[in-house]
């Protein structure tokens, strides 16, 4: 029943089955029976806002604050209200604590955007079409082999198939991702 209600949902497209088939180095079956499969790209995206939606979402965020929220209600009520005090004593304060976070954030958010781009942008090699391809790192897909030197950052979650250490084993930092920075050894998937 849970199936059927994610397929009229639009979760789950009926054409893919519960299990996952992945083809090494994009080698696909030559005969009809294969039914392409979506799968996340690579592309690693930290940023908050896009050019469309800065302006919105910023301004939820920031009335999402107790305080801008109060402030933009005692704003609202003096515009409407005839007070003793200008509405300009409380909407000039408001407006420029507004507009300071807004810039700190688009900077901030630019940032992101630059080191994502760096990622994204990383050479890596890759197997294709039976030989080495250099590409980006963005560019990668579910199946491909990628080479990592040695002191290469890794591009993606990977398999280790092989290394060139007589036991087959490398030594990986995962500082990155969990803040741990002593090294982990890992031992290949295929001897």
């Amino acid at each position: 029943m849970l199936r059927w209600v994610r397929q009229q949902l639009g979760f789950d497209p009926p054409h893919q089955s519960d299990t996952r088939t992945i083809y090494i180095a994009n080698r696909f079956p030559q005969h009809g029976h294969y039914v392409p499969q979506k799968f996340a790209d690579n592309r690693i995206i930290s940023s908050k806002y896009t050019v469309w939606n800065f302006v919105p979402k910023n301004l939820f965020e920031q009335f999402r604050r107790v305080a801008n929220f109060y402030f933009l209600i005692i704003f609202l009520v003096q515009l409407m209200i005839d007070t003793p005090t200008s509405p300009i004593t409380s909407g000039l304060p408001l407006f420029f604590v507004i507009t300071v976070t807004a810039i700190k954030q688009g900077y901030e958010d630019w940032l992101r955007h630059k080191a994502d781009n760096e990622v994204n942008g990383a050479p890596v090699y890759v197997v294709r079409s039976g030989g080495l391809v250099k590409t980006r790192s963005k560019n990668i897909r579910v199946g491909d082999i990628v080479r990592v030197a040695k002191d290469e950052t890794f591009p993606a979650d990977l398999v280790l198939l092989s290394s060139d250490r007589a036991d087959g084993s490398c030594h990986v930092t995962t500082a990155s991702l969990d803040g741990e920075t002593n090294l982990k050894v890992w031992v290949s998937a295929v001897k």
